[in-house]
């Protein structure tokens, strides 16, 4: 089960029916006859709440297929991608995997390092997906992935927080510099930043500004000096009007403790940032994605997930 040639990936654990498939399905039927289970490994990355999940998806998978064992390999994030580099070198990765939508490419930059998933539409409903879907994880016409979604940074707010400073949820940059203004004397941020969350947000604001996307349709670098000159010292600002903290500084605990009164992160992440403050009683809502009061661009972007 560890040979390259015969192993799938997945964008994200929830693929997991995809790959027991392929690793199942071509000898399910011989092990039948002797009672052999299919053992397949599968890996990802998580926090608790993804990991109870995920465990017990797995659980219900194999007690409904009764011949497939599923190992679980889960760790955190952190040292996740150099694990995985190690395994890929030594050809030791999990059959079935989860990844970052960029890892993709690296690991299989020619379609050629994973199975090809439309071998299996016999077992596989791709129509269940639609071609924009199915474009993630398609290389050279060979489909090595499946997404079950998308992720985005999302901006969560304490509205219970904003009602008490007698303000409206932010709708814009200039509407949080305000709430700033507001909120500091009592040495609270309007909104604290993961830093992705921070990093996207400088593009975000940087696009709405100049129209220019950073990124040609090929992947190309294509922001000029001074276009990242405009996304530091937007950051600066931010950091200066204490719209949010520094994004090494972000504690996943301040919106709970009051110290913040909104968060922005992954929307996977929406349960471990938000769900604290809501057995406190707090109202957390979406807000609206900031923009530039003039904007020629939306700036934000979803990701394969």
């Amino acid at each position: 089960m560890r040979t390259r040639i015969v192993r799938c990936a997945a964008l994200t654990a929830s693929a997991i029916c995809t790959a027991t498939v392929m690793t199942g399905c071509a000898l399910f039927e011989r092990r039948m006859e002797h009672n052999v289970k299919t053992e397949v490994s599968f890996s990802w990355w998580g926090k608790d709440a993804r990991n109870e999940y995920t465990l017990d998806g797995l659980k219900a998978y194999q007690n409904s297929n009764k011949n497939v064992v599923v190992r679980p390999e889960y760790a955190d994030f952190d040292g996740f991608k150099t694990r995985m580099d190690v395994e890929f070198f030594s050809d030791t990765t999990a059959d079935i995997m989860q990844l970052n939508y960029s890892w993709l490419y690296e690991y299989s930059p020619d379609g050629e390092d994973f199975y090809d998933l439309n071998e299996l539409s016999e077992y596989i409903n791709l129509s269940a997906f639609d071609d924009d879907s199915l474009s993630y994880g398609t290389i050279n016409g060979k489909l090595n992935a499946l997404p079950t979604g998308t992720n985005c940074i999302t901006f969560y707010y304490n509205k219970t927080m904003y009602d008490r400073y007698g303000l409206s949820l932010p709708e814009n940059w200039s509407d949080l510099i305000n709430a700033a203004e507001v909120m500091k004397s009592d040495e609270v941020y309007p909104v604290e930043m993961t830093k992705k969350a921070a990093y996207l947000s400088s593009v975000a604001y940087v696009e709405q500004v100049t129209g220019r996307k950073m990124l040609s349709d090929s992947g190309e670098f294509q922001y000029t000096s001074e276009d990242v000159r405009l996304m530091l010292a937007f950051y600066q600002e931010m950091l200066n009007k204490k719209v949010t903290k520094p994004a090494w500084d972000f504690d996943r605990n301040d919106l709970e403790k009051c110290l913040t009164a909104g968060v922005a992160s992954w929307i996977s992440d929406a349960e471990y940032y938000c769900e604290p403050a809501q057995k406190f009683g707090f109202d957390i809502v979406i807000g609206d994605y900031p923009k530039h009061k003039q904007a020629v661009s939306s700036g934000w972007y979803k990701k394969a997930h």
